[in-house]
């Protein structure tokens, strides 16, 4: 059945792609995000999902885009750039098997490429909010179930991802997180009261589902993000007097073995062995790109055995921190932070440009918000606020996971491209012109 429905799926949006190029770069998202095929047992498991999209897609845009623009700020061309160093360091990596690497930057680049569809493709607000729909029913309906069942099991259910690079729960925590501001968003723009409603239902169930995975940073990111909306609430002090009636009362009602992990937080650094074993990653990591400065390992480098079994009896007295010798055993770990996974990637000059993609989102995002609430144009302001929360989201909760290049964290990336080309139409146009 599920072969069948993914069947359907594929020609229904090939149909609506080859007409409207932005249902195809949805799609393409969706696709990207979802893994559909991972859910298949049958003939669909070997369809090639994403690229006949991406193909049609292409097509459709060469085909029935009448008026091509290609618009390029300072995001996307430091978006591009990163890609662009990000061959370097491939290029001169240092694993023993270089197929691998290269393999991964075949990957990255189709991610890449989705982000310069979206800052091409997506010009409207029925295309930004076609966008945002398929980024919320990716991986939010997808949390939403996982919510149901942890519900029905008492508390007993895991909650992790399903496929794809959000399939560990830490990662499916972040993704989470990111996308709660955007079923905010939807559910304040929303003008009928039933899909309204869903929508808040959705958002609850989010709620639930970070708890479920039962990430610390993922429960970290959740209380950044409503520290965040109550700052930016007009009822600061109702909203405070609620959490502190509702929030202990829920405290209660979540699993034991939940509240002692996040009891935890504290003396992670002390007595935790995950936590040791980020540090030494991360020890490793800025190893790495000390002797390797310019280009780092390449892709996967902290993860290459020879480079981890090479640095590894350097790591107890490397500062700042002094931790425990690793075992001769210990297979390589991955970063789980994104900026030393990119420092020992791809050297200092890999993490500065990293650094400069999320500090020039951020700002543009926030000048987009200023110039949506200066305009009086509700949706622009809304989405813009949305998509900062998204970031500061990614940027706080990714120092715990290796998530640097999520598909999800790039979608954003255009989307805010595409609100700061839309600014520059805010500050010429009327309001009437620019509400739709």
């Amino acid at each position: 059945m599920r072969d069948l429905l993914l069947v359907g799926f594929l020609f229904i949006a090939i149909f609506y792609a080859f007409r409207r190029p932005y249902i195809g770069v949805a799609a393409w998202a969706w696709i990207a995000l979802m893994a559909p095929a991972e859910w298949a047992f049958g003939f669909s498991s070997s369809f090639r999902l994403n690229l006949t999209i991406v193909v049609v897609t292409m097509i459709s845009y060469m085909v029935v885009e009448k008026n091509k623009q290609i618009n390029i700020n300072g995001l996307s061309l430091w978006v591009l750039l990163f890609g662009f160093w990000t061959l370097i360091s491939t290029v001169f990596n240092l694993n023993s098997d270089p197929s691998w690497v290269w393999g991964y930057w075949n990957q990255f680049w189709k991610i890449l490429l989705l982000f310069l569809f979206i800052t091409i493709v997506i010009t409207k607000r029925l295309h930004i909010d076609t966008l945002v729909w398929a980024i919320v029913l990716a991986i939010s309906a997808y949390a939403a179930m996982e919510a149901v069942k942890f519900i029905l099991s008492g508390g007993g259910h895991q909650i992790a991802g399903r496929a794809g690079i959000i399939k560990d729960r830490n990662d499916f925590a972040v993704a989470v997180n990111m996308c709660i501001p955007l079923i905010i968003y939807l559910a304040q723009t929303t003008k009928q009261r039933s899909l309204k409603l869903g929508l808040w239902i959705l958002f609850v169930l989010n709620l639930v589902s970070i708890v479920g995975t039962g990430s610390r940073g993922g429960f970290i990111g959740l209380i950044v993000l409503a520290i965040a909306f109550w700052l930016k609430s007009r009822h600061k002090v109702v909203l405070f007097l609620a959490a502190l009636l509702v929030l202990p009362v829920l405290y209660e009602k979540t699993p034991e073995d939940w509240r002692d992990r996040q009891a935890t937080i504290a003396t992670a650094a002390q007595d935790d062995s995950s936590f040791i074993g980020r540090l030494w990653a991360w020890k490793i990591s800025t190893m790495i790109a000390m002797d390797y400065p310019t280009t780092g390992g390449g892709f996967g480098a902290i993860l290459e055995p020879n480079l981890w079994n090479y640095y590894a009896p350097r790591t107890p007295y490397f500062p700042p921190l002094e931790t425990p010798e690793i075992p001769a055993w210990q297979n390589p770990k991955a970063a789980h932070n994104i900026y030393f996974q990119v420092l020992g990637d791809h050297g200092f000059i890999g993490l500065t440009i990293f650094l400069a993609i999320l500090i020039l989102a951020f700002l543009s995002s926030v000048r987009n918000s200023g110039q949506g609430r200066a305009s009086g144009v509700f949706w622009y302001q809304k989405l813009s606020e949305s998509l900062t929360l998204s970031l500061i989201g990614y940027g706080i909760t990714g120092a715990n996971v290796s998530l640097a290049y999520f598909d999800g964290f790039y979608a954003i990336l255009g989307l805010v491209a595409v609100l700061t080309i839309r600014r520059r139409e805010l500050a010429s146009m009327s309001r009437g012109s620019i509400r739709d």
